[in-house]
């Protein structure tokens, strides 16, 4: 049985008892040795971590073949950021118990003093910056890494044009804890070494959190000069409201179907494969607005179009993931809905491997017959139930002087399905 604990901020006054008669009964104890310095009268044996992610894996690897308790330590939860999604990948045979411990994100709301049930998290520990939401609708709490350190944060938003207050939390409940509350230009200035900091980013509320005009030049950066409106649950945004660029865009009357046939909730995690300008994304964002939309695109023009959209719509909810899927699959969590719009000629590796949870809704558009014969098979292959197709030509009807003539869109085929037992 692997047995993984989360020893909060990692000092011993802040481990509550039953962590430590938990550390007690078992016989193998892994963790870094830091982690492993809080349990001194540990009996059993001791296994320090590497950096090294694989390495880290055999070691656990190995000592659950003794048939041993195994425990495994990590910072803050298991259920935050953690090593926690790994170990369940690994090991998918082994009994695993979870035990909580305080999170980075608990600590740094408490010392600014915040609520933070309607917050949202992001990461840029090993990741691209561009996750950080474009608009700041609510508290943001941000983990930190590597070169992605608060100052680059306060960059990332000052280059935006944004000048939002940031709180900065560094060794939380150590002697040399470093906690303080700035606006980003006085932050993007400071020269604290923060390394594996957390930050909290304020709710941009008004004009006066914006940077002077002086600051902003709207040829280096448009972005900040486009009007921006919410999208709420709004369907089928006309195709001109869109910025388009030469970048291919899924017309309203198809993209309506598609979010349809996806039947999005409230909280759920959405991947749009091969995200184009963002449509289907940001009106996704709108249906899932508890949820995160990962947007995953390779072409560059594109993925600058996916961010203008979503700062146009004033979407904080979408997550750009630059790159080609499967490839960028290990930036998502779990997701419950799965649009495919761009495969690349790789429906298979995509179709085995994307991170869909059993009962998750698939959507697949095609614009021949070769791939939606492919997409069915493989759809079927891999044990998806209630497969559905339909294919659509919508036309419109443009006013020519007096009269209407037809304008006929492309034909587009709609695949849909829902995730069953792996087979």
């Amino acid at each position: 049985m692997l047995q993984v604990i989360g020893i909060g901020p990692g000092r011993p006054e802040w481990l509550p008892p039953a962590i430590t008669e938990l550390v007690k009964n078992c016989e193998i104890l892994i963790g870094g040795s830091r982690a492993l310095k809080l349990f001194p009268d540990f009996a059993g044996r001791q296994y320090v971590l590497s950096g090294n992610l694989a390495s880290s894996i055999e070691v656990i690897r190995n000592a659950l073949l003794e048939k041993k308790a195994v425990g495994v330590l990590v910072s803050g939860d298991p259920g935050f950021f953690s090593f926690l999604p790994r170990l369940k990948k690994e090991f998918p045979e082994e009994r695993i118990e979870v035990h909580p411990g305080i999170s980075s994100l608990q600590f740094a709301f408490a010392r600014a003093e915040l609520p933070w049930q309607e917050a949202t998290f992001a990461s840029v520990h090993g990741r691209e910056i561009s996750v950080l939401p474009q608009v700041i609708t609510r508290p943001t709490a941000v983990l930190t890494g590597g070169e992605n350190t608060p100052q680059k944060i306060a960059e990332f938003y000052l280059e935006r044009g944004y000048n939002p207050q940031i709180s900065i939390g560094n060794a939380l409940a150590y002697p040399e804890e470093f906690w303080a509350t700035m606006d980003a230009e006085q932050l993007a200035q400071d020269k604290t070494l923060l390394k594996n900091a957390i930050a909290i980013l304020h709710p941009v509320t008004g004009p006066d959190s914006n940077r002077d005009s002086k600051h902003t030049n709207i040829q280096d950066n448009p972005l900040i000069y486009l009007s921006r409106q919410s999208t709420g649950c709004r369907l089928g945004i006309p195709d001109e409201e869109f910025l388009r660029g030469k970048v291919p865009m899924t017309k309203a009357e198809i993209r309506v179907q598609v979010l349809a046939k996806a039947q999005i909730s409230k909280y759920d995690n959405v991947v749009d494969i091969g995200a184009g300008t963002g449509s289907i994304s940001i009106e996704a964002a709108g249906l899932a607005s508890e949820g995160v939309v990962y947007a995953i695109e390779h072409n560059p023009e594109a993925q600058e179009l996916i961010l203008a959209n979503q700062h146009k719509f004033n979407v904080s909810n979408i997550r750009l993931i630059p790159g080609a899927a499967p490839d960028v699959f290990g930036e998502l969590p779990q997701v419950d809905v799965c649009i495919i719009g761009g495969s690349s000629g790789r429906l298979y590796e995509i179709l085995n491997t994307v991170p869909l949870v059993k009962g998750g809704r698939i959507v697949i558009t095609a614009v021949t017959i070769e791939t939606v014969a492919q997409g069915l098979k493989l759809l079927s292959d891999f044990n998806y139930q209630d497969i559905d197709t339909v294919s659509i030509q919508a036309v419109r009807w443009k006013a020519v002087q007096t009269l209407h003539m037809a304008q006929a869109l492309n034909p587009i085929f709609i695949i849909s399905a829902r995730k069953g037992e792996a087979s």
